[in-house]
């Protein structure tokens, strides 16, 4: 347990589904060919940044495949990581309509593939199209949720054990999560990644693992994580 490795390879990424699951996906007509039009799909590989913290906005992101992580940094040059986005999110979108500078960074941590749409097209598209500024506005309140989400699961649980169970819970609930009674996904984090998101070291992060290992609350193999007792981690993360 001294490192949960966390890669996966690009055969695994759940395939591409943006006229369904995708933010803008349900807009019509006009408005869904200027979408079009003004969103090419890039990749990015491991590694490489949407964007910067301090940046000023260039692109406004829609994720299609693959995960990126966000994280923030203090001036002694301490990073955490604030969580991990996946498919059908979309980044950049507060900043971008703000007219400030990005406040997290971005970087993918597996080969992904995204949507670049440049800022200049993006608010023209609002301005132009209400049922655009419409969804762009309920990107914001999901936004909000999100963050609402981090500082919970980072201020409510008063041990480290709590706060990983609810990371755990967190990754089992989101779409990438396999499907069905197989409660299992892949982590795309090491260990010491996963030490930045609880507020931890990743010598305990290892502890803590290995015990709910040890308890049966959890089975891991490789990268991959199943939970075994969804039940019990609740009433930890509490």
């Amino acid at each position: 347990m001294a490192t949960m490795a966390m890669n996966t390879a690009s055969t695994n990424m759940p395939p591409l589904m943006f006229h369904n699951n995708l933010p803008f996906a349900h807009l019509k007509n006009e408005a869904l060919a200027r979408f079009e039009a003004i969103a090419p799909e890039v990749s990015r590989s491991r590694g490489e940044t949407l964007f910067v913290e301090g940046e000023t906005p260039r692109c406004v992101f829609v994720i299609l495949s693959g995960r990126v992580k966000l994280s923030v940094s203090s001036r002694e040059g301490r990073t955490a990581i604030l969580r991990v986005a996946g498919p059908g999110e979309i980044l950049g979108v507060s900043a971008a309509m703000s007219g400030t500078a990005h406040e997290t960074t971005a970087e993918a941590v597996e080969l992904c593939r995204v949507k670049a749409i440049r800022v200049s097209d993006f608010l023209q598209l609002l301005k132009q199209f209400p049922e655009a500024s419409a969804e762009a506005t309920t990107c914001l309140l999901r936004e909000y949720r999100v963050a609402l989400n981090n500082v919970c699961r980072l201020a409510l649980p008063n041990t480290v054990a709590g706060r990983l169970a609810s990371l755990l819970l967190e990754w089992l609930e989101a779409p990438r999560a396999t499907a069905g009674s197989d409660r299992r996904f892949i982590v795309a984090l090491t260990q010491e990644e996963i030490a930045s998101m609880t507020n931890t070291s990743r010598e305990t992060v290892s502890r803590v693992l290995h015990q709910f290992q040890q308890d049966k609350l959890i089975r891991i193999k490789g990268a991959s994580v199943t939970i075994l007792q969804p039940q019990a981690l609740e009433l930890l993360a509490v």
